[in-house]
């Protein structure tokens, strides 16, 4: 019986990462295999024959829209089914993806239920295999989309994180990990620690004055306004009002940054990294975040490279 072949592509290996611990578990016996860009991504599948595509939609020099593209003019390709995964969850990127041939389409930032539950009719519908029957061999076939929408909400991803800038820190970490957690500064970036009910000492980072305001959406499905009080390349400290539950450490968000005078946004895929009260009580209104970026696309880091030299 041959394997279930699934091709992930995304250039952040964060993301990559998160996708394959949920297909692993959801198909143990399938191969999977993964892309950076969409020019791999094609090339893994003229050497291989892939039977699902799961795909981020903005990656440097091919995009995942031009791999759909590529494999709705592929004879080979023609029918088997794609999702896009991607943080463009507006409705003309719906649409435009409807009108290529996308399968389904979910957007970032995502619950493991939420995903799992989207692959599962999406392999079923096309490849007729259930979850835990990875190793069956795929029926292949062809359909419409199915676009079931593209934000999700529910609880965070109890999943292993892969390469995340330096903290090799698996989610879902015990309770007892986490509830005695040592007082650090928020500057110190080292790890993930969450700080409630103690009073950290302040940091350099967070006595600086406002740099702009950044927008969040969290993947338990919350969102909030950041109040940004550093920024750089890869990582951003912000401060925002605690207005409901808190997303757990290295829960996916998107940040999007808006450049005032330009009017440009840069969508950035992202995961919490530390998180501290800034008040010393277990119900603290006031959070500092830290949240690490995961994308390297040149024409996100551009736009938020103007805007660091804007505000700094």
């Amino acid at each position: 019986m041959a394997a279930l072949n699934i091709l992930i592509v995304d250039d952040a290996a964060f993301i990559r990462d998160l996708v394959k611990k949920a297909v692993r578990d959801t198909y143990p016996g399938c191969e999977l295999h993964e892309a950076v860009d969409g020019r791999k991504a094609i090339s893994i599948m003229n050497g291989k024959s892939i039977n699902l595509v799961l795909c981020d939609w903005e990656m440097p020099e091919v995009s995942g829209i031009e791999v759909l593209q590529w494999m709705r003019a592929d004879e080979r390709y023609k029918k088997v089914p794609f999702m896009m995964i991607t943080s463009r969850g507006e409705r003309d990127h719906v649409l435009k993806a409807v009108e290529a041939g996308v399968s389904e389409y979910i957007g970032k930032p995502f619950t493991r239920e939420n995903f799992v539950g989207k692959l599962s009719k999406l392999v079923y519908k096309h490849l007729k295999i259930r979850p835990n029957q990875g190793d069956s061999k795929p029926a292949l076939g062809g359909g419409s989309a199915d676009i079931l929408g593209a934000a999700s909400v529910g609880a965070a991803p109890k999943v292993a994180g892969g390469d995340m800038g330096g903290a090799s820190v698996l989610m879902g970490a015990t309770p007892k990990a986490m509830a005695e957690p040592k007082a650090v500064a928020a500057a110190d970036l080292g790890g993930a620690s969450v700080l409630m009910g103690e009073q950290a000492a302040p940091a350099r980072k967070s006595a600086a004055k406002a740099r702009g305001l950044a927008s969040v959406r969290f993947g338990s499905g919350g969102s909030a306004k950041l109040v940004i009080k550093d920024i750089s390349l890869q990582e951003l400290i912000g401060v925002f009002r605690r207005e409901g539950p808190l997303p757990a450490l290295l829960e996916q968000v998107v940040l999007d940054i808006v450049d005032q005078e330009s009017g440009d946004v840069a969508r950035i895929n992202g995961y919490v990294r530390m998180m501290q009260a800034q008040e010393p009580h277990p119900d603290a209104q006031t959070i500092q975040m830290l949240i690490r970026y995961v994308d390297d696309d040149p024409e996100k880091l551009a736009t938020l490279s103007r805007f660091i030299a804007r505000v700094r």
